[in-house]
């Protein structure tokens, strides 16, 4: 048997609900599963197709009707005899990596593109610290030679006053 779930909502992409009905699919020992994310009239819209043996495809019913995952806001779930083709569920498993790994890419591309931003600020900062230093150095080797020779008349005016 072969069973097509709609669930409507305003919040069911982005909260795992493939990955959610996914792993039911699997406790209830389905061979063909596939799950795909849509919108329809503002709603997003998930799709879940699965197929087995009837009590098995009622029993996930069940479970789907009464289950959702943490932070899913669900308006309708409707059901309907399923006449597309159905992959393994262990291919759909596969497509669900690839997707995640698609979407995990350019995440990190950016963060190394932002990591590359943050090395050169870091390395435009140690410069500045090092002008900075070098200032601080030629302004106390200053001070020093001026304070030397504020000693050297003190000595002397001590000296002349027969003090020292």
């Amino acid at each position: 048997m072969k069973l097509k779930a709609k669930i409507c909502g305003s919040k069911v992409h982005g909260v795992g609900y493939r990955v959610f009905l996914l792993r039911k699919a699997l406790e209830f020992g389905a061979e063909r599963f596939n799950a795909l994310n849509s919108e329809e009239d503002g709603l997003q819209v998930l799709m879940a197709f699965i197929e087995g043996s009837k009590y098995m495809v009622e029993e996930f019913s069940v479970a789907i009707r009464s289950h959702k995952p943490v932070g899913a806001e669900v308006s309708d779930i409707s059901f309907q005899e399923c006449k597309e083709f159905v992959i393994a569920i262990g291919d759909y498993m596969h497509l669900l990596q690839v997707e995640q790994l698609s979407k995990g890419i350019p995440a990190l591309l950016s963060i190394d593109q932002k990591q590359d931003k943050m090395l050169d600020k870091q390395d435009e900062l140690l410069d500045e610290v090092r002008d900075m230093n070098k200032k601080f150095d030629k302004v106390l080797d200053k001070d020093i030679v001026e304070l030397k020779s504020d000693m050297a008349e003190v000595k002397t005016a001590l000296r002349a006053k027969g003090i020292i």
